[in-house]
């Protein structure tokens, strides 16, 4: 009888234990949540893992991409939503540590872009990470978009301020400065700042 007893023990407890599944909803592997900060990750069996930059973990069982626009360049950050990219900068991906500056002949003017600007007829931008343009000087041109810099009127040719257009022969009714150059820290010729 004891040969019978001990078999059907045996059989009662393997009808009660059953493989577990796997992945997030796995009871068997119920845990805690993880401090914010942290989530759990299920690729490692659900140990609790620090948020990643780009990320943000509020509550220590998910963890959310920063948005277009937005960057988190810390680790373990419990609190969303995650900065917006500052202007002169921008971001197109979501989960982003950092955010990428505006080219030459681009400039972002506000913060939380997912893109940038062309400078447009007449404006020209020399230096990557700005926020505005530079408009052309009397007798400079700059024709067509993403501009970097503005161009010298040939000699006997002309334009006016902000001119978009290419120099022509007819004389603009202003004094011609020397130069129309950009300085290398992004400021724009003196009164030729596009906001």
């Amino acid at each position: 009888m004891l040969f019978s007893t001990s078999f059907i023990s045996t059989l009662l407890l393997a009808s009660v234990v059953q493989a577990a599944p796997s992945g997030p909803d796995n009871a068997l592997e119920a845990r805690a949540p993880c401090d914010p900060g942290y989530y759990p990750n299920y690729n490692k069996n659900g140990v609790c893992t620090l948020c990643p930059a780009g990320h943000y973990c509020p509550d220590g069982q998910s963890l959310s991409n920063c948005g277009t626009g937005q960057y988190q360049p810390k680790t373990g950050t419990k609190q969303g939503p995650c900065p917006n990219c500052p202007s002169g900068t921008y971001q197109p991906i979501e989960g982003q540590a950092s955010c990428i500056p505006a080219p030459k002949g681009g400039y972002v003017p506000y913060p939380g872009a997912h893109s940038y600007n062309n400078a447009s007829g007449g404006s020209f931008q020399g230096v990557m990470g700005q926020n505005l343009t530079c408009t052309t000087c009397c007798g400079y041109s700059a024709v067509g978009n993403s501009n970097t810099v503005a161009t010298r009127c040939p000699s006997g040719t002309y334009a006016s301020a902000g001119s978009g257009s290419a120099c022509t022969k007819t004389k603009a009714n202003c004094v011609v400065p020397a130069t129309c150059t950009q300085l290398a820290n992004g400021t724009c010729p003196a009164g030729k700042q596009n906001h």
